[in-house]
């Protein structure tokens, strides 16, 4: 039996480009395979957590440090009824890196995550908070191979067309003839180049672009409603089922959840 309820908050770092942060409370949602456009650096605070990536299942504990390379698909779920808790930032790196092993265990490297987080739930702009996450990057730098290809080689141009159609369009209905007609493809065929390159389907990827816009919607327009129809559906309970599905909460519990937040900032 669940002691608190589930919450999800998500913010923007004001003087920290393109690095965001989430904080999962009392999670016990199974998230399908998806994948991220950005490293995800996370921690994992209470509870355990069922993790499926690159092929293995891992338990990632309390504790435990996690790095996730950008469109790596993945899974997890709580690993009991009870849920779990988990801090994770989401960043680009200047030059490609790969990570050859899912959990880092450096417990200098958690301390500081642990303070980051700790400071970017109130402080979204302060230079000690800048500070602490340039520390944290050089250090994960040491765990990693450096100039890795391990995304390009493979990528035909028509493909890398289609990904960018489908992550500028994902707010309407697109088909997967469509699709495959941009890559110049047949279904068939573009499928299954699609899933070899990304390890996702063209349809699950579509899904996974429409849930990650649909949170900027909400928290730019604070309206289920209005995030409803602005991301493409018609139908608030689709969308509910979606969001519930691939984001942990439902998009009314989001947005409660990230005002509540947000206003304890302005305070």
């Amino acid at each position: 039996m669940k002691n608190e309820q589930e919450k999800i908050i998500h913010f923007e770092l004001n003087n920290l480009q393109g690095v965001s942060v989430t904080h999962g409370y009392n999670i016990s949602n199974d998230f399908p395979v998806h994948f991220h456009s950005t490293f995800i650096l996370g921690i994992i605070e209470r509870g355990e957590r069922i993790f499926t990536y690159q092929g293995s299942k891992t338990i990632l504990k309390q504790n435990d440090i996690f790095i996730v390379q950008p469109f790596e698909p993945h899974s997890g779920k709580s690993a009991d009824k009870s849920g779990h808790s988990y801090k994770v930032i989401s960043f680009n790196l200047d030059t490609a890196c790969y990570f050859p092993k899912l959990i880092i265990h450096q417990p200098d490297l958690l301390n500081k995550i642990k303070k980051f987080h700790t400071l970017a739930e109130y402080e979204k702009s302060s230079s000690t908070l800048i500070s602490i996450y340039d520390e944290i990057i050089l250090q994960l730098k040491t765990f990693a191979f450096g100039n890795a290809n391990f995304l390009d080689d493979e990528i035909s141009s028509r493909i890398h067309l289609t990904k960018l159609f489908i992550e500028n369009n994902c707010d309407r209905n697109i088909s997967l003839k469509e699709m495959s007609e941009i890559a110049c493809l047949s279904e068939s065929h573009f499928n299954r180049f699609f899933h070899k390159c990304f390890g996702l389907s063209p349809y699950a990827y579509y899904l996974v672009c429409k849930m990650n816009k649909s949170q900027k919607v909400l928290l730019k327009h604070k309206s289920v409603i209005d995030a409803t129809y602005q991301i493409g559906f018609f139908d608030q309970s689709h969308f509910t089922k979606l969001f519930k599905k691939h984001v942990g909460v439902t998009p009314g519990k989001f947005l409660r959840d990230n005002k509540t937040i947000q206003n304890k900032r302005i305070r």
